[in-house]
């Protein structure tokens, strides 16, 4: 009220529209547009925000207005405006599905993971950023210093970029007790087993949980290909069990993929929802089935982009095309950097069980010791230190024999074929009730695996294409 008072005496500051507009001059527009280029990829309407404001810096107001107008009701009427609103609307109901609405989850004051790893160093890095207390357990001393130092890192990394004071980092990580053995998890609410991908480790895992925790503990598994039903078979408790795909690196990845098996309540459910809203997750419920939504439709992309690698198309064009796409890296680059042998191994465990899995370019080049990044030559060649792709000659002789004569395809063709692939196998998900809708299937994409948002997502491109958008 005082300023008020004082404020009614003085003279008023000019409207916006009168205020002088300094030109900052073109080197400083230039080094604008080239800022907000590399920080706005693949999304347009920063940049001709930028445009309209030059304009109306050097042209005047009342023209900066009217082509500000005009610049919106064309942007509204694209596609990118088009998949950012289905996106937007997406995502605010993943948090909240109609068949969890007044079903209360349980407290979680504090969790449990188990395994420290790359990504249970990671959960337990997401839960100590949304505040809560983990207690971290490994098998043994050795390990458990392996998984608290690197807990460390993470902390110590934001404390460098500046994201976290150093009172916050320390106090992130006083919030965690790491622990051997899993006696230890007996006052947790809520346990997420995060151990390596074996079916009997992770069945010895739970076998013990269900011994040392309380009857009323969420029991999770963070598997990423496995049936959860498998693991926890014949247990105690069986409404208690959930799986909760995690992506790595799970304290950056937005997404959750949430596995509920057949006897899981509806409070555990809704407690499952409601952590993925306390650590800032998209949640996406998957039914059951290998890989669930997201590494099964990953699978057929990379069967995909091998069949054109067949049919002449090379391997650094089709990267290429996808990264001209919007995805930060190609389908074989990104194998490189997350090691081949993973699905290597996942294939070969399935042919020790009797499965048909065809013999892939990727298992040649596993078996001749390319294993990505890790060991200097994947899919491209890499120079110690540095992970910039290099054309590899060994990669060229040993495809050749499998591979028609080289051939061109223009790069937006690639990326339609293996878009359209995506799409494809996200309706056999969607027809055999994997996904509950085709927009949950675009959330696991463009949260999970980097699917450009200003195109929406592969099913919300074929539903345009199919309705001749």
């Amino acid at each position: 009220l005082d300023f008020a008072r004082r404020a009614a005496d003085l003279p008023l500051p000019l409207p916006a529209r009168d205020r002088p507009a300094a030109d900052p001059g073109p080197e400083a527009w230039d080094a604008a547009k080239a800022r907000i280029a590399k920080s706005a990829r693949g999304v347009s309407a920063p940049l001709q925000a930028l445009a309209v404001l030059r304009l109306g810096v050097e042209q005047g107001i009342e023209a900066g207005l009217a082509e500000e107008r005009a610049t919106f009701l064309r942007l509204r009427q694209g596609e990118e405006s088009a998949a950012l609103r289905h996106l937007f609307f997406a995502e605010r109901a993943a948090l909240r599905p109609a068949d969890l609405r007044g079903t209360a989850p349980l407290a979680v004051a504090r969790v449990g993971v188990v395994g420290g790893g790359t990504m249970g160093v990671g959960i337990a890095a997401a839960l100590r950023n949304a505040g809560l207390p983990v207690t971290l357990s490994e098998r043994d001393e050795a390990s458990l210093t392996r998984a608290t130092t690197a807990l460390q890192g993470i902390f110590d990394a934001a404390q460098r970029r500046g994201s976290l004071s150093e009172a916050e980092a320390q106090a992130r990580m006083a919030g965690v007790t790491p622990v051997t053995g899993l006696a230890a998890l007996a006052d947790c609410d809520l346990v997420i087993e995060a151990v390596f991908e074996d079916l009997d480790t992770k069945r010895q895992v739970f076998a013990d949980l269900a011994r040392h925790c309380r009857p009323d503990a969420v029991l999770a598994t963070n598997t990423s290909y496995m049936d959860p039903r498998s693991i926890v078979a014949g247990l105690p408790g069986a409404d208690r069990y959930i799986g909760l795909h995690f992506f790595s690196p799970a304290q950056v990845m937005k997404l959750l993929e949430i596995i509920p098996l057949p006897d899981t309540s509806d409070t555990v459910r809704a407690t499952a929802w409601d952590l993925a809203r306390k650590l800032g997750k998209i949640p996406v419920r998957s039914g059951i089935c290998d890989g669930f939504i997201g590494n099964r439709i990953l699978r057929h992309y990379r069967a995909a982009a091998e069949a054109l690698m067949r049919d002449g198309i090379g391997h650094a064009d089709i990267d290429a095309a996808m990264r001209g796409f919007g995805l930060a890296m190609g389908p074989f680059e990104m194998q490189d950097l997350a090691g081949l042998d993973i699905s290597f191994l996942h294939r070969e465990a399935a042919r020790a069980r009797g499965e048909d899995v065809p013999e892939t370019l990727g298992d040649i080049l596993v078996r001749a010791g390319r294993k990505g990044q890790k060991t200097g030559g994947g899919w491209y060649d890499y120079a110690p230190g540095d992970r910039t792709p290099r054309p590899s000659d060994d990669v060229a002789r040993l495809i050749a024999p499998l591979c028609a004569p080289p051939r061109d395809l223009p790069g937006p063709e690639i990326a339609r074929l293996l878009v359209a692939a995506m799409a494809a196998e996200g309706q056999h998900i969607l027809d055999e009730g994997i996904a509950a809708s085709a927009a949950d299937i675009d959330l696991v994409e463009v949260h999970g695996y980097g699917f450009p948002r200003a195109k929406g997502g592969p099913m919300f491109l074929a539903a345009r294409a199919g309705q001749g958008a």
